[in-house]
């Protein structure tokens, strides 16, 4: 097995493991000048496009610019269901494997960070969110103002900030006090994470998101295990194989998609296999970035653009409602337009609001961000 893709100097707490060995080295063949690695921040770039398009096209047929459920927006949105918010979790976990939490007395200062990082956002683009939908009428979203229940059980898409808090709070404690240092002991987490998404419905939980949390901690820990078990292949035979094995999975997505199979790998009764509660689902989640950074594949543009992911992500929404009001005054109804002039919108107008925040101190709060001292122009991760 290969090195891990290697660090691109975000920090995750105080008492950190020392930055050394071969899960911490740059990797000079695939970072940039700064210390970043292309390869990941091109799969956050990759996420950040199935994020906004899919916010873009919208849920249903009543959300976004309302495509058709037989369309093939509809079916593309379907499609990287699979992969869009589990990317975003393993990469967190990734990340987060590079300089993980290594003692338990910086375990208060480490969630600290946390909150800074994630809860800060979370208690002002919630509210935000929240009367924007209440108090205009071209979100396609009419909602009551009910903001404590907003902060309870979230709106979209924030409530992954809190999830990831939660799985970055039951994570950094186990590691903090040893127990996921073994093979073992984190082949058992991972595998009892895994049964309980495959025979529960953890979304049930609604409550703080906590089911959510349940939901995507299969792929946190799986993005800590490819890290810290180098579990990146270096022979191309293994390569070869595993890219056959992720194609094999696609194909069987689709199908899935197309209504054959359509409880294959999934414990349930009804429908096409459900992402979050399959083998199938959680196998593309997982296998998509191994085979991705494996291979080393990278893109500048992309890379730049997952350099703001954290950015793009709290802002996108606001940036294509704002952007879909203009279209809806100049009379703009082509959906095809609507698509590719929202989905640039939505990235380079929320890059923009970033640069923008960042010079103020209380930009940077918003952010998540350190309000003493400016970070570097790309985003950092959570």
């Amino acid at each position: 097995m290969s090195p891990s893709p290697a660090p691109t100097g975000a920090t995750t707490g105080a008492a950190e493991r020392p930055a050394t060995g071969r899960h911490h080295r740059v990797d000079r063949r695939t970072g940039s000048g700064d210390g970043r690695n292309i390869p990941v921040d091109t799969l956050r770039g990759v996420a950040c496009l199935f994020l906004v398009t899919f916010h873009v096209i919208g849920h249903t047929a009543t959300e976004g610019i309302q495509v058709a459920d037989d369309s093939a927006l509809r079916y593309y949105t379907d499609s990287v269901e699979y992969l869009r918010m589990p990317l975003f979790t393993l990469l967190s976990g990734l990340v987060y494997a590079w300089r993980p939490l290594g003692d338990v007395h910086g375990y208060g200062t480490f969630m600290a960070k946390k909150a800074r990082r994630l809860l800060v956002p979370y208690i002002v683009f919630v509210p935000a969110i929240g009367i924007t939908q209440t108090v205009l009428d071209s979100t396609n979203t009419s909602r009551e103002f009910e903001p404590l229940s907003w902060l309870l059980y979230s709106l979209s898409p924030y409530w992954f900030l809190l999830t990831t808090f939660w799985i970055f709070a039951v994570v950094a404690l186990l590691d903090s006090l040893g127990l996921l240092s073994s093979r073992v002991n984190f082949a058992v987490l991972f595998l009892a994470s895994v049964a309980v998404v495959l025979f529960t419905t953890t979304e049930s939980f609604r409550v703080l998101q906590l089911g959510q949390a349940l939901t995507l901690a299969p792929f946190f820990l799986a993005g800590v295990g490819m890290v810290r078990f180098s579990l990146f292949p270096s022979r191309t035979g293994v390569k070869v194989a595993l890219t056959a094995v992720l194609l094999a999975v696609i194909v069987a997505v689709q199908l899935s998609l197309n209504g054959f199979f359509s409880n294959f790998g999934a414990f349930s009764d009804s429908g096409p296999v459900d992402s979050r509660h399959s083998v199938l689902g959680i196998a593309l989640g997982v296998l998509f970035p191994l085979v991705f950074l494996s291979w080393n594949l990278s893109s500048r543009a992309l890379a730049w653009i997952g350099g703001y992911s954290s950015g793009i992500f709290l802002l996108h929404s606001f940036a294509i409602g704002s952007s879909r009001a203009i279209l809806g005054a100049l009379g703009v109804e082509s959906q095809p337009v609507e698509f590719v002039v929202l989905s640039i919108a939505g990235v380079g107008l929320s890059i923009l609001g970033v640069v923008l925040l960042r010079k103020v101190a209380v930009g940077r709060l918003v952010l998540g961000e350190n309000m003493t001292k400016k970070t570097p122009t790309k985003a950092k991760t959570a």
